[in-house]
């Protein structure tokens, strides 16, 4: 019997030694494929952190923080994290839910009595949990022209939104929502009489040991380590999102998100012994709220159901449930998968416009569950490229362009939109400028002839093609509006109907 019990111990000691060692030669692999992957697409840097079971096993960063100065990137180096802010602010809920002094259910009227929307019917009914997971009836990205790059505080944000039409039904379809999370975060502010900045940096941050994440890049000081924002491999300037916080605006390591990765494994706790959010919280948070489009679900392992949760995004892969969030600013884009089946965690960050944080994420779930070889940053280029193509080359020559219909002073003036605010066409030197006036720094070009009563425009903000600003007239010949033309895969320039106003 002995000799038995040896030869068991002996043979799960083989196999433990085994698997440890496939592993590292796995990871030895993602190493090798992040390298080539970076110089291949010209990433600047890039930031990884793998959590299994109860250790982070691969903490790692690469390249630079700024490929100006040559300053190396390290595992403290912050980013952006953007949309991975969004999960704060639906633990910072649940946290005051564990203290009864919010239900998911609640009415938002109830705690902000001056929340309006468009729809009287949202207005009345919208619950917590409906802030959390996309469901408004406004579209995707609707509103966000309101706090990107301008200087409306939180209040006004909330109070402009009710200005935009929905294009949907309340509950009925999904949109991803920024603004809906502002909302989430005054209220916070309401019930606590502390900020939602306070609150996340007290109640999360400071007990996780988060001790280098911020709220707030206003605090940068000289010297921080700092990856900074990057198009193209050129460095950018800074764009301050404090308005829009609670969805958009902390600023993370991976050596910090290893962190918040293992109290989402271990569902709340840290370290055993401190309870940041109960199991019943974690429970709500992460289950499907808001119905998305599943895929084809024709492939044995792939994928089958895509939802929204409260903060996150749910969706199976080689049938385990994955808990996941991508992150995008300008010059920031950074994703985040979750396994709880098992015990595994990715966060990667980048400082560039690039797909590669989704491509490395994804290596990595198949590193551990499938064993598959795919290259997902070959694939996801393809596609991005493709993408962003088609909208910085949108607009055509023309060989014979119409003159417009009036002397350039006849189109300077103010122009209002009731939800976003005032432009201004001014006349300099006999050339027409265009200025969106909450957020000029960004939103303001010189305007070109492009044909007839349209004009082409460069905004000064990088990220963003060029676009057509087209004058209206009414009967009597007098220009009555002014609209945008700019796709792009974020700002809904579109929305806006800037009347003429009376001088």
């Amino acid at each position: 019997m002995k000799r038995k019990k040896v030869f068991k111990i002996t043979f799960f000691f083989f196999i433990y030694i085994f698997l440890r060692a496939q592993s590292t030669v796995e990871l030895s692999s993602l190493d090798t494929y992040i390298i080539s992957s970076m110089e291949k697409y010209g990433l600047p840097g890039l930031s990884i952190g793998i959590v299994k079971g109860d250790s982070t096993v691969f903490l790692k960063a690469y390249g630079t923080c700024n490929t100006s100065t040559g300053v190396e990137l390290t595992v403290n180096s912050l980013f952006g994290i953007a949309s991975l802010s969004k999960a704060f602010t639906a633990a910072s809920i649940g946290i005051l839910v564990d203290e009864g002094l919010l239900k998911w259910d609640d009415h938002v009227i109830d705690h902000l009595p001056e929340f309006k929307l468009y729809d009287a019917y949202a207005t009345r009914e919208m619950r917590i949990r409906d802030l959390l997971c996309h469901r408004s009836g406004l579209a995707t990205f609707d509103g966000d022209l309101l706090w990107y790059g301008t200087d409306y505080s939180r209040d006004e944000i909330i109070e402009r939104i009710s200005k935009m039409e929905p294009k949907n039904s309340f509950r009925y379809q999904y949109g991803y929502q920024n603004v809906m999370f502002v909302v989430a975060g005054e209220i916070i502010h309401k019930v606590t009489g502390k900020t939602w900045d306070e609150f996340v940096s007290n109640r999360i941050l400071k007990r996780t040991g988060m001790r280098n994440t911020t709220t707030t890049n206003s605090v940068f000081s000289k010297g921080i380590d700092l990856a900074m924002p990057h198009l193209d491999g050129k460095p950018q300037h800074l764009i301050n999102y404090d308005n829009c916080g609670p969805a958009a605006s902390i600023n993370s390591s991976a050596a910090d998100m290893v962190k918040w990765i293992r109290l989402w494994l271990n569902k709340g706790l840290l370290n055993d012994s401190i309870r940041v959010f109960s199991e019943t919280v974690y429970r709500t948070i992460t289950s499907s709220h808001t119905a998305l489009y599943g895929g084809r679900g024709d492939e044995i392992g792939g994928t089958h159901f895509n939802n929204a949760a409260l903060g996150w995004f749910l969706s199976d892969y080689a049938g385990r449930k994955v808990l996941s969030h991508g992150g995008g600013l300008p010059g920031y884009i950074s994703q985040l998968k979750i396994v709880p089946e098992d015990t595994l965690g990715v966060i990667v960050l980048t400082n560039d416009d690039s797909r590669l944080a989704s491509a490395v994420a994804d290596k990595v779930l198949d590193i551990y569950l499938t064993g598959k070889d795919i290259d997902y940053a070959e694939r996801s280029n393809k596609r991005y490229q493709t993408y962003k193509e088609s909208y910085w080359n949108h607009i055509k020559e023309i060989e014979n362009p119409v003159l417009p219909s009036l002397p350039k002073s006849d189109y300077a003036g103010k122009y209002l939109d009731k939800m976003y605010g005032t432009a201004e066409i001014t006349l300099t030197d006999g050339e027409l400028y265009f200025a969106m006036i909450p957020t000029q720094k960004l939103f303001s070009g010189k305007l070109l002839h492009h044909n007839m009563n349209t004009f082409r425009v460069k905004l000064k903000d990088p990220f963003l093609p060029e676009g057509l600003v087209t004058f209206h007239f009414n009967s009597r010949g007098k220009i009555e509006e002014m609209t945008i033309d700019l796709p792009n895969p974020d700002f809904h320039f579109y929305n806006l109907k800037f009347k003429r106003t009376e001088e």
